[in-house]
């Protein structure tokens, strides 16, 4: 069975470059046939000249994609790091003077998160304050959410390393030794 799949797939990787030069062929063939009007010297260079346009065009426009995904990185890259260093100064146990201070920037920052954060980093956090509410329950299962929203945030900003250890990642952010 897994020999007749890989012949399969032969077969359908050999049609699909086929048609893929053949549909090159053709565009070639049609664009030829727009500058027939030309002299020979001329309609070459003006064939070359409409390639390098596309492919001008198509590298443009990936860079202008990859650059605005950039530019909602650099967002959130300076957006997680303050939302986690209050949630760590709050688990550590800050003095409830500074919590109330620290509402209104919790308040800036999760109005931010719901503009720039992702599906999963948002339902993390949600789980985190959720808890973060139940004061008698805060402890373990709040550093496991906080590990949790830690490694979703790495994972939106594009750090997908594997073999990271989560407890030692949550004793840099909250200070331990």
């Amino acid at each position: 069975m897994k020999t007749f799949s890989i012949f399969l797939a032969m077969i359908f990787g050999l049609a699909l470059l086929t048609a893929f030069l053949a549909g090159g062929y053709f565009l070639f063939k049609y664009i030829a046939n727009l500058f027939d009007t030309l002299e020979p010297q001329v309609k070459t260079l003006a064939i070359i000249a409409s390639i390098v346009a596309f492919f001008c065009a198509a590298i443009i426009a990936s860079g202008l994609k990859a650059g605005s995904r950039n530019s909602v990185s650099i967002e959130k890259a300076a957006l997680y790091p303050r939302l986690l260093v209050l949630w760590s100064q709050q688990l550590k146990g800050s003095s409830a003077g500074e919590e109330r201070g620290a509402d209104s920037e919790f308040i800036g920052l999760e109005q931010l998160l719901a503009l720039h954060g992702s599906q999963k980093v948002i339902a993390a956090y949600m789980n985190l304050r959720k808890l973060a509410g139940q004061e008698e329950k805060l402890g373990e299962e709040s550093n496991d959410l906080l590990k949790k929203l830690l490694m979703e945030m790495r994972a939106d900003i594009g750090r997908t390393e594997l073999n990271l250890n989560k407890n030692d990642l949550l004793d840099l952010l909250l200070g331990r030794h």
